[in-house]
Protein backbone atom coordinates (compact mmCIF):
# COMPACT_ATOMS: atom_id res chain seq x y z
CA UNK A 1 0.00 0.00 0.00
CA UNK A 2 1.39 3.37 -1.02
CA UNK A 3 1.71 5.97 1.71
CA UNK A 4 1.15 8.74 -0.80
CA UNK A 5 -2.35 10.03 -1.40
CA UNK A 6 -1.39 12.61 -4.00
CA UNK A 7 -3.57 12.35 -7.11
CA UNK A 8 -2.43 13.30 -10.58
CA UNK A 9 -5.95 14.60 -11.11
CA UNK A 10 -5.98 17.59 -8.80
CA UNK A 11 -9.33 18.70 -10.21
CA UNK A 12 -10.84 15.86 -8.19
CA UNK A 13 -9.70 17.46 -4.97
CA UNK A 14 -11.62 20.72 -4.85
CA UNK A 15 -12.63 20.78 -1.19
CA UNK A 16 -11.24 22.66 1.77
CA UNK A 17 -9.79 21.56 5.10
CA UNK A 18 -11.71 23.92 7.38
CA UNK A 19 -15.37 24.16 8.43
CA UNK A 20 -15.72 27.87 9.16
CA UNK A 21 -16.42 30.14 6.17
CA UNK A 22 -13.74 32.58 5.06
CA UNK A 23 -14.26 36.25 5.87
CA UNK A 24 -15.11 37.19 2.28
CA UNK A 25 -17.77 34.44 2.06
CA UNK A 26 -19.48 35.99 5.11
CA UNK A 27 -19.71 39.46 3.54
CA UNK A 28 -23.13 40.69 2.33
CA UNK A 29 -23.75 39.69 -1.30
CA UNK A 30 -23.67 43.29 -2.53
CA UNK A 31 -20.24 43.82 -0.99
CA UNK A 32 -18.89 40.55 -2.46
CA UNK A 33 -20.14 41.55 -5.91
CA UNK A 34 -18.57 45.00 -5.68
CA UNK A 35 -15.21 43.64 -4.51
CA UNK A 36 -15.11 41.02 -7.27
CA UNK A 37 -15.91 43.63 -9.93
CA UNK A 38 -12.94 45.75 -8.83
CA UNK A 39 -10.47 42.91 -8.26
CA UNK A 40 -7.57 42.00 -10.54
CA UNK A 41 -7.53 38.44 -11.92
CA UNK A 42 -4.27 36.46 -11.75
CA UNK A 43 -3.30 32.90 -12.65
CA UNK A 44 -0.77 30.72 -10.79
CA UNK A 45 0.88 27.41 -11.63
CA UNK A 46 1.12 24.53 -9.15
CA UNK A 47 3.82 25.18 -6.57
CA UNK A 48 3.96 28.91 -7.23
CA UNK A 49 3.84 31.14 -4.14
CA UNK A 50 1.21 33.86 -3.92
CA UNK A 51 2.96 35.42 -0.97
CA UNK A 52 5.40 34.41 1.75
CA UNK A 53 5.67 34.91 5.48
CA UNK A 54 6.95 38.41 6.24
CA UNK A 55 5.60 40.01 3.06
CA UNK A 56 3.68 43.23 3.49
CA UNK A 57 -0.10 42.89 3.13
CA UNK A 58 -1.32 45.23 0.42
CA UNK A 59 -4.59 43.39 -0.09
CA UNK A 60 -6.20 39.95 0.04
CA UNK A 61 -6.90 37.00 -2.29
CA UNK A 62 -10.13 35.33 -3.41
CA UNK A 63 -9.86 31.83 -4.90
CA UNK A 64 -11.89 31.56 -8.10
CA UNK A 65 -10.63 28.17 -9.31
CA UNK A 66 -8.25 25.61 -7.81
CA UNK A 67 -6.78 25.34 -4.32
CA UNK A 68 -4.23 27.10 -2.13
CA UNK A 69 -2.12 25.66 0.68
CA UNK A 70 -1.42 27.89 3.68
CA UNK A 71 1.40 27.02 6.05
CA UNK A 72 5.08 27.68 6.56
CA UNK A 73 8.07 26.63 4.50
CA UNK A 74 11.09 25.41 6.48
CA UNK A 75 14.77 25.99 5.66
CA UNK A 76 14.85 22.76 3.63
CA UNK A 77 12.06 24.06 1.41
CA UNK A 78 9.37 21.73 2.79
CA UNK A 79 5.89 23.23 3.10
CA UNK A 80 4.17 22.43 6.41
CA UNK A 81 0.47 22.76 5.68
CA UNK A 82 -1.99 24.28 8.14
CA UNK A 83 -4.97 24.85 5.84
CA UNK A 84 -6.11 23.98 2.33
CA UNK A 85 -8.64 26.37 0.80
CA UNK A 86 -10.79 26.04 -2.30
CA UNK A 87 -13.02 28.04 -4.68
CA UNK A 88 -14.93 30.85 -3.00
CA UNK A 89 -12.49 31.02 -0.09
CA UNK A 90 -10.37 34.05 0.65
CA UNK A 91 -7.33 34.76 2.78
CA UNK A 92 -5.22 37.70 3.85
CA UNK A 93 -8.08 39.97 4.91
CA UNK A 94 -6.96 40.21 8.53
CA UNK A 95 -3.40 41.19 7.62
CA UNK A 96 -4.82 43.68 5.15
CA UNK A 97 -7.23 45.23 7.67
CA UNK A 98 -4.64 45.23 10.47
CA UNK A 99 -1.85 46.44 8.17
CA UNK A 100 0.62 43.84 9.44
CA UNK A 101 2.87 41.42 7.60
CA UNK A 102 1.89 37.96 6.40
CA UNK A 103 2.24 35.22 9.00
CA UNK A 104 1.84 32.26 6.59
CA UNK A 105 3.17 31.20 3.21
CA UNK A 106 0.55 30.71 0.48
CA UNK A 107 1.25 28.20 -2.32
CA UNK A 108 -0.92 27.23 -5.31
CA UNK A 109 -2.03 23.59 -5.31
CA UNK A 110 -2.48 22.85 -8.99
CA UNK A 111 -3.39 25.54 -11.50
CA UNK A 112 -5.21 28.29 -9.67
CA UNK A 113 -7.18 31.38 -10.72
CA UNK A 114 -7.20 34.16 -8.14
CA UNK A 115 -8.76 37.58 -7.61
CA UNK A 116 -6.60 40.24 -5.94
CA UNK A 117 -8.42 42.93 -3.92
CA UNK A 118 -6.11 45.78 -2.96
CA UNK A 119 -6.12 47.41 0.45
CA UNK A 120 -7.13 50.71 -1.17
CA UNK A 121 -10.27 49.16 -2.71
CA UNK A 122 -11.31 47.49 0.56
CA UNK A 123 -10.65 50.64 2.62
CA UNK A 124 -12.68 52.85 0.27
CA UNK A 125 -15.67 50.51 0.45
CA UNK A 126 -15.53 50.20 4.25
CA UNK A 127 -15.08 53.96 4.72
CA UNK A 128 -18.16 54.61 2.62
CA UNK A 129 -20.51 52.54 4.79
CA UNK A 130 -20.78 52.37 8.58
CA UNK A 131 -23.21 49.44 8.12
CA UNK A 132 -20.51 47.38 6.38
CA UNK A 133 -18.02 48.25 9.14
CA UNK A 134 -20.44 47.03 11.83
CA UNK A 135 -21.21 43.87 9.86
CA UNK A 136 -17.51 43.05 9.50
CA UNK A 137 -16.97 43.44 13.25
CA UNK A 138 -19.82 40.98 13.89
CA UNK A 139 -18.35 38.50 11.41
CA UNK A 140 -14.88 38.71 12.95
CA UNK A 141 -16.24 38.27 16.47
CA UNK A 142 -18.28 35.24 15.40
CA UNK A 143 -15.34 33.65 13.61
CA UNK A 144 -13.09 34.14 16.63
CA UNK A 145 -15.63 32.51 18.94
CA UNK A 146 -16.10 29.57 16.54
CA UNK A 147 -12.35 29.13 16.22
CA UNK A 148 -11.90 28.98 20.00
CA UNK A 149 -14.80 26.53 20.40
CA UNK A 150 -13.48 24.28 17.62
CA UNK A 151 -9.97 24.34 19.09
CA UNK A 152 -11.17 23.13 22.48
CA UNK A 153 -13.20 20.30 20.95
CA UNK A 154 -10.54 19.32 18.41
CA UNK A 155 -7.74 19.05 20.99
CA UNK A 156 -9.67 16.44 22.98
CA UNK A 157 -10.54 14.20 20.01
CA UNK A 158 -8.65 10.97 19.29
CA UNK A 159 -6.66 11.01 16.03
CA UNK A 160 -9.17 9.00 13.93
CA UNK A 161 -12.00 11.39 14.79
CA UNK A 162 -9.81 14.44 14.19
CA UNK A 163 -8.98 12.98 10.79
CA UNK A 164 -12.66 12.31 10.13
CA UNK A 165 -13.49 15.95 10.86
CA UNK A 166 -10.89 17.16 8.36
CA UNK A 167 -12.05 14.71 5.69
CA UNK A 168 -15.68 15.74 6.14
CA UNK A 169 -14.68 19.38 5.68
CA UNK A 170 -13.26 18.41 2.28
CA UNK A 171 -16.44 16.56 1.34
CA UNK A 172 -18.79 19.50 2.00
CA UNK A 173 -21.90 18.92 -0.17
CA UNK A 174 -20.25 16.78 -2.87
CA UNK A 175 -21.94 13.55 -3.92
CA UNK A 176 -20.26 10.36 -2.61
CA UNK A 177 -17.99 8.64 -3.19
CA UNK A 178 -15.58 11.59 -2.94
CA UNK A 179 -12.04 11.28 -4.28
CA UNK A 180 -9.28 13.33 -2.63
CA UNK A 181 -5.80 13.90 -3.96
CA UNK A 182 -3.79 14.92 -0.91
CA UNK A 183 -0.46 13.77 0.48
CA UNK A 184 -0.47 11.70 3.65
CA UNK A 185 2.10 14.08 5.14
CA UNK A 186 -0.25 17.00 4.46
CA UNK A 187 -3.08 15.15 6.18
CA UNK A 188 -0.84 14.58 9.20
CA UNK A 189 -0.02 18.29 9.38
CA UNK A 190 -3.65 19.33 8.98
CA UNK A 191 -4.64 17.05 11.85
CA UNK A 192 -1.58 17.90 13.93
CA UNK A 193 -0.19 14.37 14.37
CA UNK A 194 2.73 12.32 13.06
CA UNK A 195 2.67 10.54 9.70
CA UNK A 196 2.68 7.19 11.54
CA UNK A 197 -0.37 8.24 13.55
CA UNK A 198 -2.25 9.37 10.45
CA UNK A 199 -1.47 6.05 8.74
CA UNK A 200 -2.95 4.22 11.72
CA UNK A 201 -6.02 6.49 11.74
CA UNK A 202 -6.57 5.93 8.01
CA UNK A 203 -6.30 2.18 8.51
CA UNK A 204 -8.96 2.33 11.24
CA UNK A 205 -11.36 4.35 9.06
CA UNK A 206 -10.72 1.98 6.17
CA UNK A 207 -11.42 -1.03 8.39
CA UNK A 208 -14.78 0.52 9.29
CA UNK A 209 -15.63 0.95 5.61
CA UNK A 210 -15.71 4.75 5.64
CA UNK A 211 -12.72 5.29 3.34
CA UNK A 212 -10.58 3.31 0.93
CA UNK A 213 -6.94 3.91 0.08
CA UNK A 214 -5.78 3.55 -3.49
CA UNK A 215 -2.61 4.18 -5.41
CA UNK A 216 -2.42 7.96 -5.74
CA UNK A 217 -5.68 8.88 -4.02
CA UNK A 218 -8.07 8.42 -1.11
CA UNK A 219 -11.82 7.78 -1.52
CA UNK A 220 -14.37 8.72 1.11
CA UNK A 221 -16.95 6.02 0.48
CA UNK A 222 -19.74 6.96 2.88
CA UNK A 223 -19.52 10.52 4.27
CA UNK A 224 -22.89 10.24 6.04
CA UNK A 225 -21.81 7.13 7.97
CA UNK A 226 -18.46 8.75 8.74
CA UNK A 227 -20.23 11.80 10.14
CA UNK A 228 -22.50 9.67 12.37
CA UNK A 229 -19.51 7.71 13.65
CA UNK A 230 -17.55 10.87 14.42
CA UNK A 231 -20.40 12.32 16.50
CA UNK A 232 -20.91 9.16 18.58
Amino acid sequence: MSTTLQSDHLSENIGRSVDAPALFASFPEALRTELRSKAVRRNFESGQFLHQRGDSAGGFWIIDKGQVKLGHQDKQGMMHVLFILGPGDSFGELACLGQFRRVLDAEALGKTEMLWVSEAILSDIIAGSTEISREMLKILAKQLQEALDNLLVFRNMPAPKRLAQRLLAFVADREPPVTLGIKQQELAELVGVSRMTIASALAELEGLGFVSRHYGHLVIEDPAALKRWMKN
